[in-house]
């Protein structure tokens, strides 16, 4: 499979021919936020470790949940958003280093499976739940010409929880806060060169209203 979305769209299809009257279909707003944005750096000059950062944009996803009899359900899912990279340069001109500072949109796509536990039993109007998982992000490339890489692929694991409200009988929301972990995009180098990589964090909150088929 070549992309995140590829996996997700096919696992989807999969899991709604198996399962298809157990199954929720959701769309959500999503708001994530990264909480360690320092990249490395693109700069042939005085190289630092926060010369490159990332800020996240909201964005948008979509879900298949498949529930058990009891407390128990899986989930998979794909997101969009759209994030700002931003990129420092230095350059010594006679005396003084000039600093030029680069910034374009990204596109993040991230696909995942989620395993949910709920705290009341299927059928309930409220469904209180705790989740963990795996994933897979996709960081595309800004369009400065001095970028020295291409798309950048990681994959980490992800845990949180939320809630599920039914509305109406087939209509439900749900708000949901999850963490993800993964290894830095891009593979830059900083200050040190000897050290490259790391972890990259992200707290994502969504809201998200769905529609549920019962056996």
């Amino acid at each position: 499979m070549k992309t995140p979305l590829t996996v997700t769209v096919l696992g989807l299809a999969w899991c709604g021919a198996a399962w298809a009257k157990t199954w929720e279909v959701w769309v959500s707003r999503i708001y994530p936020r990264i909480h360690s944005t320092s990249l490395g750096s693109i700069s042939e000059e005085s190289k630092k470790d926060d010369d490159t950062q990332l800020k996240a944009r909201d964005g948008y996803g979509a879900r298949l949940s498949w529930n058990t009899r009891g407390y128990y359900g899986h989930e998979l899912g794909f997101n969009y958003n759209r994030a700002r990279l931003t990129a420092k340069t230095r350059t010594t001109v006679g005396r003084e280093t000039v600093t030029t500072v680069l910034e374009d949109r990204i596109a993040v796509r991230q696909a995942y499976y989620n395993f949910l536990m709920y705290m009341m039993p299927k059928g309930e109007r409220w469904r209180p739940y705790i989740t963990g998982g795996a994933h897979a992000v996709e960081y595309g490339a800004p369009g400065f010409e001095q970028w020295p890489t291409s798309k950048s692929r990681h994959y980490g694991f992800n845990y949180g929880g939320g809630i599920k409200l039914r509305l109406f009988p087939h209509a439900l929301v749900r708000l949901d806060v999850r963490h993800y972990f993964s290894g830095k995009p891009y593979d830059l180098e900083g200050a040190d060169p000897m050290k490259m990589g790391g972890r990259l964090g992200q707290i994502e909150a969504s809201a998200g209203i769905g529609i549920t088929f019962k056996k």
